[in-house]
């Protein structure tokens, strides 16, 4: 995608706004990023500059404890921004961002945006809205792993899913394998579960398309 697409998309998305001024401002403080599958946008604790709005692809935003093992935060899907968390602390991004698959992102840089929502106040607003929903994923996240099986976790991913797509039938953002990580699961147990649950006639189950049968249960 070019540059100007990018702008206006990134635009229409948080602001609204089609006001010459702010979109020559972002056009002039970002640039449209690539990024082939496996590779890295930033690494955890690195310093941080830009913040990214995903135009096309899929990333996984991950955190690695003392012992290396790796857990996963979030999957960032297009028409999402993320590393947005330097608007605030402005000093290194807490999570390692991955694509796990071909990438397109307009990157934008954080010092220069955030002087643009001090002179733009809606524009924050737009922002706020869209940290305020992020909170409360991680809450609800949080929750799941910390109160609930694998099973519920899992129920509880797919009802917000069904619930944002408006649909009984939905597409996973990510494989199997990445999805349990998610989950705080091992693939084989991942596997199984999914398996039993069709067994059940809970769901039906094609690749990454997953169809809800029992409603009942994902409440």
């Amino acid at each position: 995608m070019n540059k100007d697409a990018a702008v206006k998309m990134f635009l229409n998305i948080f602001t609204g706004s089609r006001d010459e001024d702010v979109y020559k401002t972002l056009y002039q403080i970002s640039s449209v990023v690539s990024k082939e599958k496996k590779e890295i946008f930033f690494l955890e604790d690195e310093e941080g500059s830009h913040i990214y709005f995903l135009l096309s692809g899929v990333v996984k935003l991950s955190k690695t404890n003392d012992e290396g093992k790796e857990a996963v935060i979030h999957f960032v899907k297009s028409g999402e921004i993320f590393a947005e968390i330097l608007l605030y602390l402005k000093n290194r991004y807490p999570v390692t961002a991955t694509a796990l698959e071909d990438c397109e992102a307009l990157a934008i840089d954080s010092k220069k945006l955030f002087d643009e929502i001090k002179r733009q106040p809606e524009f924050s607003m737009k922002l706020i809205g869209v940290l305020a929903g992020r909170i409360k994923y991680f809450v609800n996240m949080i929750e799941n792993l910390t109160l609930a099986d694998t099973r519920k976790r899992f129920l509880s991913y797919l009802n917000n899913i069904a619930e944002k797509q408006n649909s009984k039938v939905v597409t996973l953002p990510v494989n199997k394998g990445e999805l349990a990580l998610l989950l705080g699961s091992t693939p084989e147990t991942f596997s199984r579960l999914l398996k039993k649950l069709a067994e059940e006639e809970v769901i039906v189950v094609r690749g990454k398309e997953i169809t809800l049968i029992d409603l009942g249960e994902l409440q």
